[in-house]
């Protein structure tokens, strides 16, 4: 059995939010560039604030959390941002749990957030899993918990990890 799963950003509330911020803003540059009121450099303010914006909204439609569980380890990455994966053989896991918990409040907000001991990859949905390691804890949102709780199960049935 394999779970995989991908999550990102793209048709969120954030995506729609960068939106009715930024159009806005590029509007009243091109205003004021058009009324004089940038002065004699207005163009290229106008070029560096738009491009900084498209780029921006790009980097944001790009993020994303590609989570692969199976009968060995759990594997992730997070590109743009850590593009290799990193595995996780269930021998060095201590324990693993899917809780419905919102991430959101519980770990301080969405995106990627890294404490002493927490790292905790956080998108849109009610479930995490909470991976302990010995000398830290990984936690990712999902969507797939029923999926994610099977597997879990599997590898109790077998010894390999502990659910706490």
């Amino acid at each position: 059995m394999v779970v995989n799963e991908t999550q990102s950003f793209r048709g969120s509330i954030i995506m729609f939010g960068m939106i009715m911020l930024e159009i806005p803003t590029l509007v009243l540059l091109i205003v004021l560039w058009q009324k004089g009121k940038l002065g004699e450099d207005g163009l290229p303010a106008v070029l560096f604030v738009g491009a900084i914006i498209v780029v921006t909204f790009l980097f944001l439609m790009s993020i994303k959390l590609e989570l692969r569980m199976d009968d060995k380890s759990i594997s992730f990455r997070n590109p743009p941002l850590k593009n290799k994966w990193q595995k996780i053989p269930f021998n060095e896991i201590d324990s693993i749990q899917v809780k419905k918990m919102d991430g959101l409040l519980e770990y301080g907000g969405i995106g990627v957030r890294y404490s002493r001991s927490v790292k905790a990859y956080i998108f849109f949905s009610d479930h995490v899993v909470e991976v302990k390691l010995p000398k830290k804890k990984l936690v990712f949102s999902t969507r797939k918990h029923h999926e994610i709780k099977e597997m879990v199960a599997v590898w109790n049935e077998n010894g390999f990890v502990n659910e706490n």
